[in-house]
């Protein structure tokens, strides 16, 4: 079923935005209870910290409608329930009677390595030095 086999792209997209938001608001509590909390901050670091603050819940809020958002584009791509039905018995029906296989296929020879493209010879063991024909003998 090849539909099945493509996850959506929107849980995935969810939980980065969801991780990058919260971990923005994390640190952005941390700035504030640090460095903010109890003195006269300058107008540019509340711009600042207010922007990233909102910035993060802007990024949780998105991903947590994204996840939802996803999930419901892939119930809407599915094809309906009864194709998958007759798709699922045409999958276990060809399961259930492989094809025929035929004993010797021209071209592939005993032994030959797995992998190897049928007609291509089997690599010898040592093909660059040949045996000796006849041996030196020794005095």
């Amino acid at each position: 079923m090849p539909v099945l086999s493509h996850p959506a792209f929107g849980p995935r997209v969810a939980l980065v935005f969801v991780t990058i938001g919260s971990l923005m608001d994390v640190w952005v509590a941390v700035w504030y209870f640090t460095f903010v909390r109890g003195t006269e901050a300058p107008n540019i670091t509340w711009f600042w910290l207010l922007g990233l603050f909102f910035t993060g819940l802007t990024l949780v809020f998105i991903g947590l409608l994204l996840g939802r958002i996803g999930r419901a584009a892939r119930q809407a791509e599915l094809p309906p329930s009864e194709a998958l039905m007759a798709e699922a018995n045409i999958q276990k029906t060809a399961a259930a009677n492989p094809p025929p296989m035929v004993a010797g296929m021209p071209g592939v020879g005993v032994g030959q390595p797995a992998g190897t493209p049928p007609g291509v010879a089997a690599p010898t063991a040592n093909p660059a030095m040949p045996a000796p024909s006849n041996p030196p003998s020794g005095r």
